[in-house]
């Protein structure tokens, strides 16, 4: 905590200041994901990504995958590729420092208790995806205790739909054993980020976003299988 709390305020202050002073969120890049990287040195879990050679260089993509831990937010941005974004529960934008320094840095605040409100975030979401940056999101909407993959929620692949890009879909192991939802230590230790291949969006309406979230989440079942069989069985069950 201490360390979370040291380098939130030794970068996210200059980046505040920063974009007081007129600076844009591509220009300070380099913020959020120098903060993560030295959080993830700092408390010994190093992140490792496979699957980028997926990606087209330069492209724009809605990112899309499961979400177990507080470490998900900081193991992801240490090794995605750095123009992205995030959409964030608008509650993240009220902590002192970290959340102008999110605002920032081109954080999307979702208020998902009020429709319209969400909506218009989607919206801006998908204006950024078109222009120059990446978008990821969590289709669960929550954290899963225990790993087993939860029912998506639609509405974040409108923007993909919105947006004609294509969603990559990631699973992420190890994020979950270094720091569960129940507990405050640490138990340090390597996560992996699995990226698929794009799926391409073109020709979907916004009527389609229930079929293609079902389309995503059973390639994210299919990354997982791999590693975590057992719990693959128990979302397959659920569905």
């Amino acid at each position: 905590m201490v360390w979370l709390t040291f380098l939130t305020a030794v970068i996210g202050l200059p980046v505040i200041v920063a974009g007081l002073l007129g600076a844009g969120d591509r220009s300070l890049q380099w913020a959020p994901r120098l903060w993560a990287r030295l959080l993830m040195i700092g408390i010994a879990c190093r992140a490792k990504i496979k699957g980028l050679k997926n990606l087209e260089a330069g492209a724009t993509y809605v990112f899309a995958g499961n979400h177990t831990s507080a470490l998900d937010i900081p193991a992801l941005q240490s090794v995605l590729p750095k123009n992205f974004r995030w959409i964030a529960k608008k509650e993240l934008f009220s902590i002192v420092v970290f959340g102008p320094a999110l605002r920032a840095v081109g954080g999307i605040p979702i208020d998902r208790s009020a429709g319209r409100q969400a909506l218009q975030s989607l919206l801006e979401a998908s204006r950024k995806v078109e222009k120059d940056a990446s978008v990821l999101i969590f289709p669960e909407g929550t954290r899963s205790e225990d790993g087993v993959l939860l029912p998506f929620k639609s509405g974040g692949f409108l923007l993909a739909i919105k947006s004609q890009r294509p969603v990559v879909p990631f699973f992420m192991y190890g994020a979950r054993h270094a720091l569960a939802n129940d507990r405050f230590l640490l138990d340090p230790g390597p996560i992996r980020v699995i990226c698929g291949e794009p799926i391409s969006t073109e020709g979907y309406s916004a009527g389609d976003r229930e079929m293609l979230a079902r389309t995503v989440r059973k390639r994210i079942l299919d990354l997982q299988r791999g590693l975590e069989p057992e719990l693959v069985d128990r979302a397959e069950e659920a569905a």
